[in-house]
């Protein structure tokens, strides 16, 4: 009946349990401890109880802020971030969402810095909640969602739990009842048995107050028995401060009240009345003074003591106007249901009427301010998918830039390569080789740092025994012979490295070209398997296996003998014997050749590397580009099988 109050009192339920009401001789001595302890931690935990005697007053902002000086000054992130917390907290509880949210983002950088977020979440919590408040109920959701990713990343089930305690309360707020008790049982499951007295008192306080609001009565007592066993424990640990909660203990006795005027057992309801009139002060919350007073004016009415009844609601009314005017709507529609009751249909017909034309104007204007949430929410998820897309260009850009200096470093080599060269010619060009080596290597160290290992082997190989055929005058004509060719060798093994990675880029941005020609496929794997054999100096014995006579196939026929070829032979030298078969079979159904590589020893772990990898990578693309498949086992059992298809239908 009453939402926005109760979502009011719903979030403070814990918000606000601490209030001034310990002695002033508790005080003291604190105080006294406080000026003679050390700058330690001990120091900052006596300033915490301090503050926790005036939680409601700005007594409370001083101390909080001494706190935070000294735990700033002793590098204590845990009391630094206690003392944000409570900043937050005090905040909250006097409903000022501005400064909350300013002091939250000192907590979530203090968290972000630190990789602390033993309290951030339950600071979280609170400013979602306050959005609820506001009415700003999609922005909540929103943000409880966000809330929950962030702590499940972080593996952080209280985070998760207090999340999905913001949804439980958005929900209600907005009538969606089934939705607020599905969130709540999903807090319930993200409870564990070392959880904190404190956690469990959050839960079981919104739990509680839930139920009552669902008219749940059997599960609210069954809440309210365990919050409090929590209270006991919590007041067990910390039993100087057991005033400090007469807030929490006023809540509980109003709830009992409730339970017992709704099952009817009018006398323990009185008694939990009068229990709730001994936490009761001048000082004590406005959501908890209304609480009080409903809960007398539904004890009046079970007693058909109507002008009691009546008498609360008006007080109800007067104090709810300060907060909520939809809440001052709903203790009218009680107040005239209670004129019904009393036989005062007349006066009761008025009031309702009132009634239905103020709701009217509220739901509009919440439903005109939910639209518009939606739509900033909208626009935002706009913005943020537009600085993707930026991202992404810039991803573009990068790999543009990789390819430029894949090509620059062809170039840098060849030209490395031919000053050298000149370099027996004319030893007058010794002083303009020498820069051009220097200016090379600068070029090389750079490259080579963000180079794989298969490239830095053959470049570093190149460059060695350039600068020895450069540089020393002594070598004979076979020295040189055997550093040129070991050059050339490594010369060529780089280029063919770098060219399979332009044809990855290439395939990946579908801007290879193709010279397609008519193939007869049983010829072509005949004669791949005569070049495997022939490639590998007779350590590859490769048959093929097929019951196909003829079969033409528009492709590349260089770039399949290359793909093919490349599964058939060792991607390093290798003079060990092996057997690898071919199969080819024929899917007339789908119109797929498919082939079987029995043993490919690019598929065996025992040659993998960089290069096999990007060559594994190329093929799959090309297959797939002429409407295949491409699929790789490193399962010794299976004989290291490469099974790939490809598309024989016309295109």
């Amino acid at each position: 009946m009453m939402k926005h109050l109760f979502t009011i009192y719903l979030i403070l339920s814990l918000g606000c349990l601490s209030v001034s009401a310990q002695s002033s001789a508790v005080k003291d001595s604190l105080l006294r401890i406080y000026v003679n302890a050390p700058h330690d931690s001990a120091r900052l935990a006596v300033l915490h109880d301090i503050a926790r005697l005036d939680q409601q007053t700005p007594v409370f902002l001083y101390y909080e802020n001494k706190m935070l000086e000294e735990a700033t000054a002793q590098n204590n992130i845990r009391y630094q971030s206690l003392a944000t917390y409570e900043h937050i907290i005090y905040f909250f509880n006097k409903l000022d969402l501005k400064r909350a949210t300013y002091w939250m983002g000192r907590m979530e950088t203090l968290a972000e810095k630190n990789n602390y977020y033993n309290d951030y979440f339950k600071a979280k919590k609170l400013q979602i909640e306050l959005y609820t408040i506001n009415q700003q109920i999609e922005l909540a959701i929103h943000e409880a969602h966000i809330m929950y990713e962030k702590a499940k990343k972080l593996n952080n089930r209280n985070g998760m739990r207090e999340a999905r305690l913001c949804l439980m309360t958005s929900y209600i707020a907005t009538l969606r009842y089934e939705d607020g008790a599905q969130a709540l049982e999903e807090a319930f499951q993200l409870m564990s048995p070392q959880d904190s007295p404190m956690d469990k008192i959050n839960l079981l306080s919104k739990a509680v107050l839930a139920y009552s609001f669902l008219h749940k009565n059997e599960k609210m007592y069954a809440s309210l028995e365990q919050m409090k066993v929590a209270t006991q424990e919590l007041i067990a640990a910390a039993p100087t401060l057991k005033n400090a909660y007469s807030a929490l203990y006023m809540g509980m006795e109003t709830q009992y009240a409730l339970y017992y005027v709704r099952t009817e057992d009018l006398q323990k309801a009185w008694e939990h009345l009068l229990k709730v009139d001994e936490y009761y002060t001048p000082n004590t919350f406005l959501p908890y003074k209304v609480s009080r007073l409903q809960a007398y004016a539904e004890y009046y009415r079970a007693k058909k003591e109507h002008d009691k009844a009546l008498q609360c609601l008006d007080e109800a009314i007067t104090l709810t106007l300060q907060m909520s005017f939809p809440d001052a709507i709903l203790y009218m529609a009680m107040k005239a249901d209670i004129l019904v009751d009393m036989g005062r249909s007349d006066v009761a017909i008025g009031i309702y009427k009132k009634v239905m034309h103020d709701k009217d104007s509220l739901y509009r204007g919440l439903s005109n301010s939910q639209m518009e949430q939606i739509q900033s929410l909208y626009n935002m998820d706009k913005l943020v998918l537009k600085r993707e897309q930026q991202q992404e260009k810039i991803h573009y850009f990068i790999l543009a830039v990789i390819g430029i200096a894949l090509l620059a470093l062809i170039f840098f080599v060849g030209r490395m390569y031919i000053s050298r060269k000149r370099l027996q010619k004319d030893e007058k060009e010794v002083a303009r080789l020498s820069k051009i080596a220097e200016e090379a290597n600068e070029v090389k160290s750079r490259f080579l740092a963000n180079m794989s290992y298969n490239i830095r082997i053959p470049l570093n190989n190149v460059v060695g025994f350039s600068q020895l055929l450069s540089t020393d005058t002594e070598l004979d004509d076979k020295e040189k012979l055997e550093y040129s060719e070991i050059i050339q060798a490594n010369s060529t093994e780089l280029i063919q490295l770098v060219n399979d990675v332009l044809d990855l880029s290439r395939l990946e941005a579908k801007m290879m070209k193709f010279q397609i020609l008519d193939c007869e496929m049983r010829e072509i794997c005949n004669d791949l398997i005569y070049m495997a054999r022939r490639d590998s100096e007779g350590h590859i014995h490769a048959e093929l296996e097929s019951d196909m006579e003829h079969q033409m196939l528009r492709m590349d026929a260089n770039r399949f003998n290359q793909a093919v070829l490349s599964m058939l032979i060792y991607p390093v030298s290798n003079s060990t014997d092996r057997e690898v078969r071919m199969k080819l079979s024929k899917d007339e159904r789908n119109e797929l050749l498919i082939f079987h590589i029995i043993n490919s020893p690019l598929a065996d772990p025992a040659f993998a590397s960089q290069k096999v990898s990007i060559r594994l990578k190329i093929n799959q693309l090309l297959f797939e580009h002429f409407g295949g498949s491409f699929m790789v086992s490193d399962s010794a059992e299976d004989g290291y099988p490469i099974t790939f298809t490809i598309s024989y239908k016309e295109r």
